[in-house]
């Protein structure tokens, strides 16, 4: 039941145009527009190390992937079933109630693991940007313990988000601006220490971080971001289980 839920929300995915360019496209259009404007110039991080911008949008924009398609896509996804009385109506069939999040949850995982797949063999081919085998593993756990956190967070929002109208601007107000604070759009390093300090306890930045070692090894694993990101994921699916409905707020 689980697989078959999975391949409708990924046909359902498929056939909405905005959604599957939001997703999928804007981040791929992003990070050629910035490899066109800064792709040749060099960035020296904290610990004195010189690399190519290039080195550190690669990753960057691969989470930017992966939030869009668990955090966006999820948030305005559960809140239009919700809305639209499609969790209602399930809720009255044979079919577990849980499936249809399930299926969802899932979905955003395949789209976000399709979507690192597109940045690493763009960042390959196109810039020369390549992670060492050994460093995989490390990549691999992190885009599925992020798109897990995201996945959850992105439920929480739609729990807590009264209309379909309201899902996409609010899940927009909330990432834009994490975006340029947390080294997706800028780098950590060129901002000041205070705003810095405020984005390195927030979920975007510790997952671009996490992301990033594998392109840009430093002296140890990132463990205390990798947690953090868990420990968010946590807080979001708490807040999500607690005040989630499955019947629409207004009528």
């Amino acid at each position: 039941m689980l697989r078959e839920q999975v391949r409708a929300d990924l046909l359902a995915f498929s056939r909405r145009p905005e959604t599957l360019f939001f997703t999928v496209f804007l981040p791929v259009i992003f990070l050629v527009l910035f490899e066109a404007i800064f792709g040749g110039q060099s960035v020296t991080l904290s610990g004195g190390q010189t690399v190519q911008q290039s080195t550190l949008q690669v990753p960057a924009f691969m989470t930017m992937g992966i939030i869009s398609a668990s955090f966006v896509a999820l948030a305005i996804t559960v809140v239009n079933r919700r809305e639209t009385g499609t969790f209602k109506r399930v809720r009255g069939t044979p079919a577990p109630a849980w499936i249809l999040i399930a299926g969802q949850v899932v979905t955003s995982l395949v789209i976000g693991l399709f979507m690192v797949l597109v940045m690493l063999v763009l960042g390959r081919l196109a810039y020369g940007v390549r992670v060492e085998l050994s460093h995989l593993p490390w990549l691999i756990g992190g885009v599925l313990i992020g798109a897990a956190a995201f996945s959850c967070l992105g439920m929480m929002l739609a729990a807590i988000t009264p209309s379909t109208e309201a899902a996409p601007p609010l899940a927009n107000v909330v990432v834009l601006p994490l975006y340029f604070i947390s080294g997706v759009f800028v780098p950590v390093d060129s901002l000041p220490t205070w705003l810095g300090n405020v984005a390195s306890v927030l979920p975007v930045a510790p997952l671009v971080k996490v992301l990033s070692w594998p392109y840009v090894p430093t002296t140890s694993t990132p463990w205390t971001s990798l947690g953090l990101v868990a420990v968010w994921g946590a807080i979001g699916l708490i807040i999500a289980s607690w005040r989630f409905r499955w019947t629409p707020r207004r009528g």
